[in-house]
């Protein structure tokens, strides 16, 4: 398993590396973690957060948006759970599960 340090460099600092990985979304990531698992000093260079697109934007938290839409439909076709999942859904809930996919919008677990 690979170790890995972050550090901020000042930028009057000049520090030289292998490898500087320009974008910290899951190619990225997955880039950075290989050339380290090789032996290669590597650096990511990320002006948003970790884990890019995906995990903050696109798939994590569009997936969560429609999870809900889709569970009611599933419950509105088995007998007995018709009823109860009958009415609108909870607009800030559903908002709220999005928030907590998209870790509120922190990298720090990436």
């Amino acid at each position: 398993m690979s170790h890995t340090r972050y550090q901020t460099v000042p930028m009057t600092e000049a520090v030289e590396y292998d490898v500087v990985v320009l974008g910290a979304g899951p190619t990225g990531e997955n880039m950075a973690d290989r050339l380290r698992a090789g032996g290669l000093s590597t650096a990511v260079v990320e002006s948003e957060l970790v884990g890019g697109e995906c995990s903050y934007w696109a798939c994590m938290p569009s997936k969560a948006l429609l999870r809900p839409v889709i569970a009611r439909a599933e419950a509105r076709r088995v007998p007995g759970l018709r009823q109860a999942a009958e009415g609108p859904l909870d607009t800030d809930a559903v908002l709220a599960h999005r928030d907590e996919y998209a870790s509120h919008w922190k990298d720090g677990g990436q």
